[in-house]
């Protein structure tokens, strides 16, 4: 009797470790990027414009950037150390039975995303909704059928031990606290990813990139109309230096990697750990190419230096508009235009790309104000630049006055590419056409074009350097 008993015990808690799980992460059929992992994990679509050279910009960036949002990833991560067999895919075939199917969530996929739920409901399947966009604006997930895990998914799925009987009476919202400790979290499962294909950025470096954080949170004012907060918080987190190393190496050594695309709202907020970072880098003597986005305030010479030597080649830096007054009225606090100017030729000049961000249609912008940002763009000189659309999400402190103004009913035009709102001084033509004049105007222009071969035949170099003497310069 006792052995019955102890093998219904062992089957059962086979049962409950063993589960077939699916991270279904959708995408609408488009010929330019999606990515559901930037702007905050809302994601974003790289639709340039209308012209034929932002068509250009949009097939290249298509073709050269790919890789899934980093809370999925985590999930997977987390699942598979729970004992799972997880699987990861962009398209769903009915035929391949799954116990529980999880969609990652975006505001550029989302109407994508509600077909699929509805195809899942109509043939009874299990599916649990995640990341920022679905827990600012659950609603339409809910109502069809999806079941929605509120905030940061990852501890939800930490050790997870659910039954498929304890699946069905799940409650239809999940409210999941942040995670303080981010050391506890399990390696994300990019092992799950590269069984489906390889992700890539290859304005990084030749070989396999994967994105991967140093820390959550971020506590600056432009929460106003970023989405960071919504679901990371306001509070910084971090994970220790060893840790993080630790993870790097693991990728380094178990998918070759060597590409690390940081994606810590602000890689640099905090001085002393982000020290501690790179020497864990530098002591190791592994050879990383990063990227990290970062505020430019946080940056000086030498933790610029520290940071090249740690293997930073190409960082993200937010200009928004070179009218101080815009950039103050949209609660843009930021260093002064001849501050940005002198640390990013200095980050240029050190070997540290930077790709400057800025944003065309903010509350107060102008065609005359953003023409002048475009000059400032110019005179900067930095290796990338892009120009985004404002964009008042749903769930941020600035939705709420715009919310009247809202001139599309489809969550998926919602791409930082195209006006979606009323806005004073311009019009949806008005914005195509900048965004056409923005991109022709820095990059059809002979001192980019010239940069452009001088840093391809530098990079060619360094390569040879690297592979004859196994380190370089």
């Amino acid at each position: 009797m006792l052995i019955v008993i102890y093998y219904h015990v062992i089957q059962s808690i086979s049962k409950l470790q063993n589960m077939n799980i699916l991270v279904l992460d959708v995408y609408p059929k488009k010929t330019y990027r999606i990515s559901k992992d930037q702007n905050g994990a809302y994601g974003t679509a790289n639709n340039y414009g209308k012209g034929f050279f932002c068509k250009v910009l949009s097939n290249l960036v298509k073709n050269s950037i790919d890789f899934p949002a980093l809370y999925a990833v985590q999930t997977c991560g987390e699942l598979v150390n729970s004992g799972h067999n997880v699987n990861y895919s962009k398209e769903l075939d009915l035929k391949i039975e799954y116990d529980l199917y999880i969609l990652p969530s975006s505001i550029v996929c989302h109407e994508t995303e509600i077909e699929y739920l509805k195809i899942l409901k109509n043939n009874n399947k299990i599916a649990i909704v995640i990341g920022p966009f679905a827990t600012s604006n659950p609603e339409t997930y809910l109502q069809t059928g999806g079941i929605v895990v509120k905030g940061e998914p990852e501890m939800f799925f930490h050790k997870f031990n659910k039954s498929i009987t304890d699946l069905k009476e799940l409650p239809k919202v999940i409210e999941n606290f942040p995670i303080v400790d981010l050391d506890k979290l399990s390696f994300p499962g990019w092992e799950v990813i590269f069984k489906n294909y390889t992700p890539k950025m290859k304005f990084l470096g030749s070989g396999p990139a994967i994105n991967i954080n140093a820390s959550r949170g971020c506590p600056y004012s432009c929460f106003y109309y970023c989405v960071y907060p919504l679901q990371q918080g306001r509070k910084v987190r971090f994970k220790s230096p060893k840790r993080l190393f630790e993870e790097m190496k693991h990728f380094n050594q178990v998918l070759k990697v060597s590409n690390f695309i940081f994606r810590d709202p602000v890689f640099s907020i905090n001085r002393k750990h982000t020290e501690e970072v790179c020497k864990e880098i530098i002591e190791s003597k592994y050879k990383f190419n990063i990227c990290i986005e970062t505020h430019l305030k946080n940056i000086d010479e030498s933790l610029a230096k520290l940071l090249k030597k740690a293997g930073v080649k190409l960082m993200y830096v937010g200009i928004e508009s070179s009218d101080e007054n815009v950039r103050k009225n949209s609660n843009r606090i930021s260093e002064n235009n001849f501050s940005q100017e002198k640390k990013i030729s200095y980050l240029e000049s050190i070997g540290i790309k930077v790709k400057a961000m800025y944003i065309v249609g903010m509350p107060t912008d102008t065609i005359e104000t953003f023409k002048k940002t475009i000059e400032f763009a110019k005179k900067i000189k930095s290796s990338y630049a892009q120009f985004s659309v404002f964009t008042p999400y749903p769930g941020t402190p600035i939705f709420k006055e715009y919310q009247e103004k809202i001139i599309t009913k489809k969550y998926e035009n919602f791409t930082q590419w195209q006006l979606i709102f009323e806005h004073p001084n311009f019009k949806p033509d008005d914005i195509s056409n900048l965004l056409n004049y923005s991109y022709k105007q820095y990059y059809f222009n002979i001192n980019w074009i010239f940069k452009f071969l001088v840093n391809k035949i530098k990079g060619i170099y360094e390569d040879l350097y690297i592979r004859i003497f196994g380190f370089s310069r």
